[in-house]
């Protein structure tokens, strides 16, 4: 992520780097490797048919406040440190088995931010100083993807990691209530699930991408969808310029 002229990169180990303007390498952020409880972050895979799959440890998605006061760091899995100086020091939030799978920064609303995590999505209204959880109206809990459009919260969510299929949410930021199933085109159930990064934003424009290499877009802030395409090799994140 960028913030102002400064760089951030999270890696597959689970640490932080920066470019600063000028700069011609990635410096490591020491601070980073110094988060309270850094030693209970663990590798989210799991063994299937006698195999280990998924990720690594590591950074799943960085995001920033709007004013860029504030820094976040999703470990998978580590819960989501934080911090207010510029990446000098940070501090955990959430808990770690909260399993974050990707966080991300309301783009006008310095002090809104979200995370999709294996128990709901995560919601803070200040800044990321403490979460609440929101279950209601979900199938399932195992949260992937997440995003803003205009006032609105956009999130996956499917049984576990390797499930034949998922469904796509919305809720509204300014008001309470359950999370309703997209509709208006979308289909009731995507195949497989809607992974970090695959779900995206830009103006009225979005576009949601499944396991399958099915691609949704709208451009009216997620009210209509059309399938775009099918059959692209398996997407590991969607981008809207």
């Amino acid at each position: 992520m960028s913030v102002r002229d400064t760089l951030y990169v999270g890696t597959d180990d689970a640490r932080m780097l920066r470019l600063t303007p000028g700069g011609r390498v990635l410096d490591p952020i020491d601070g980073f490797d110094r988060v309270p409880g850094r030693d209970a972050w663990f590798a989210g895979s799991a063994i299937v048919n006698g195999q280990r799959l998924g990720p690594p440890l590591g950074i799943r998605s960085v995001a920033a406040n709007s004013n860029g006061t504030v820094l976040f760091a999703n470990v998978h899995v580590g819960g989501i440190p934080r911090s207010t100086d510029g990446g000098r020091t940070w501090q955990p939030t959430l808990d770690i088995n909260s399993d974050v799978h990707e966080v991300r920064a309301h783009p006008a609303d310095p002090d809104l931010v979200v995370a999709a995590s294996a128990i709901g999505l995560c919601m803070s209204r200040d800044a990321g100083a403490t979460w609440t959880i929101e279950r209601e109206g979900l199938h399932a809990s195992h949260c992937y993807a997440i995003a803003f459009s205009c006032d609105d919260i956009f999130v996956s969510a499917s049984t576990d990691p390797f499930a034949a299929e998922g469904r796509i949410y919305r809720r509204s930021v300014k008001s309470e209530g359950s999370l309703a199933a997209v509709e208006g085109g979308m289909p009731a159930w995507i195949e497989g699930i809607a992974d970090t990064g695959c779900i995206a934003a830009n103006g009225s424009s979005m576009a949601v991408a499944d396991r399958a290499g099915n691609l949704y877009d709208s451009d009216d802030f997620g009210q209509a969808w059309s399938c775009r395409c099918t059959g692209l090799p398996v997407p590991s994140g969607v981008l809207i310029g």
